[in-house]
């Protein structure tokens, strides 16, 4: 491997933070541990290796050494102690009556950071409490708010599919859901259906939504007149899976035809 090359690293920190890491005169392959300069030596693995262009590798931060036994096992007595800090930090909280809620918290691998995450209602003025932290765990400390989203992305859970939160299992960068993608879809049903364990709508509605809304521009709209067998008839429902519309007749039988099936009349409702 040439001199210089740039890595790709997932750290194992709590977001699974993923970033290029110059590796120096570092032999690296992908699946190898290390431990890289990110706000303290973190632990993370090689995801892949990439040539640097002239100059890149100085404007990222570097690979420290490969990890060994030592750098593996501070870092699980780190997850293990965590819980303690936290503890910790929630009585500070209360003593300073702060409106946080401590949802999880990591250590550099040295112990030199801790990093605590939050959720609250507004902005907290918490320069009190950092200098109190600062003190209590002589290390450097680093809150960070974050949303009902985030909150469900680093503690995980388990959807209404039965498998774990995408957010949490693969989804590196949630994007807002927007109603109007329920909507595009035809999900006309309670909101409570479609939202997931943070509270918001689910990350799955947008993963067939440009499908659903191809498939629904082929079909016959909502609310359409149309004749079956003779009668007058209305189109009340799509099923987009098997391209079929539902009819309401005149005589208020309903009927599931083909999409392609339907004869449409020029009247307007």
């Amino acid at each position: 491997m040439a001199e210089r090359c740039v890595v790709l690293i997932r750290l194992f920190d709590l977001e699974r933070t993923t970033g290029y890491y110059s590796t120096s005169d570092l032999a690296l392959a992908a699946g190898q541990r290390c431990v890289v300069s990110d706000s303290g030596p973190r632990l993370g693995v090689v995801v892949s290796c990439v040539d640097a262009g002239a100059g890149l590798d100085r404007h990222l931060n570097h690979v420290l050494r490969v990890a060994t036994e030592a750098d593996v096992k501070a870092f699980d007595e780190n997850r293990e102690s965590v819980e303690s800090a936290l503890s910790t930090t929630r009585e500070l909280v209360a003593n300073h009556r702060l409106p946080m809620h401590l949802v999880a918290a990591d250590y550099a691998l040295d112990r030199s950071q801790l990093r605590v995450y939050f959720t609250a209602p507004h902005r907290v003025d918490f320069r009190g409490l950092l200098r109190e932290m600062g003190s209590r765990f002589s290390a450097r400390i680093e809150l960070r708010q974050m949303g009902a989203r985030d909150e469900a992305r680093l503690k995980g859970g388990v959807g209404r599919c039965g498998r774990v939160i995408c957010c949490h299992g693969f989804l590196r960068q949630p994007r807002p859901i927007p109603m109007e993608l329920a909507y595009d879809q035809e999900l006309f049903v309670p909101p409570e259906r479609i939202t997931g364990v943070c509270g918001r709508l689910m990350c799955c509605l947008a993963y067939e939504h440009e499908a659903y809304k191809r498939e629904l521009a082929r079909m016959p709209r909502l609310g359409a007149r149309a004749v079956h067998e003779g009668k007058k008839a209305k189109i009340i429902a799509h099923n987009i899976l098997r391209r079929t519309v539902t009819l309401l007749v005149e005589d208020k039988q309903r009927v599931e035809i083909d999409a392609d099936a339907v004869t449409l009349t020029s009247q307007r409702h």
